[in-house]
């Protein structure tokens, strides 16, 4: 394994951050958009946003991240541009040549996302539809991690009454208050 593929540590004082917000949905991405830790209630809102899982792979690989949200092209556009953006910030490597290898080669989506060469969509909202409370629409804000170069918290919050509901039923689940 060379240093570009070895995940940054999480700083410990981040992990136990995340953790006490129950009732917020956050997770810490690398620059290769890898989760490397997240909390019970961002695993609840997305099979996606959990650790070891790749954001780009996901959305590209697994047929179900695009096919059963409502704008594919904007999650595409945006998950590709969110790593031309990375790329960008942080110097090209094996890691980074890897995931746009293996997502042009394997995934039609990706490759003609990855073509367009453009910045990351100005959405920053998505919808998720988490079976045990319906559908969600959740905006997320990207915080650099102040002394880790690589690392990224980013933070889920509702758009409206019905999400903020929706979050909230979900977080009793997720902590075991409520029954699905």
């Amino acid at each position: 394994m060379t240093s570009e593929e070895r995940p940054e540590t999480v700083p410990r004082e981040i992990r136990e951050l995340i953790e006490s917000w129950p009732r917020i949905p956050a997770f810490v991405r690398d620059r290769y958009l890898t989760v490397l830790v997240a909390n019970d209630l961002a695993r609840a809102v997305s099979t996606a946003f959990r650790d070891g899982v790749n954001l780009a792979r996901s959305t590209f690989l697994e047929s179900d991240v695009l096919r059963s949200n409502p704008d594919p092209d904007v999650i595409a556009e945006h998950v590709a541009g969110n790593l031309r953006q990375s790329l960008n910030q942080h110097e090209a490597d094996d890691g980074f040549e890897r995931i746009v290898g293996e997502l042009e080669a394997r995934s039609t989506a990706f490759a003609g996302a990855w073509a367009r060469d453009d910045t990351p969509g100005s959405a920053d909202a998505f919808t998720f539809t988490p079976d045990v409370v319906g559908p969600m629409t959740l905006a997320y804000q990207q915080l650099s991690i102040p002394g880790s170069y690589d690392l990224t918290l980013v933070v889920w919050r509702p758009t409206d009454d019905r999400s903020r509901m929706a979050l909230a039923r979900l977080a009793e689940i997720a902590s075991g208050a409520a029954e699905a």
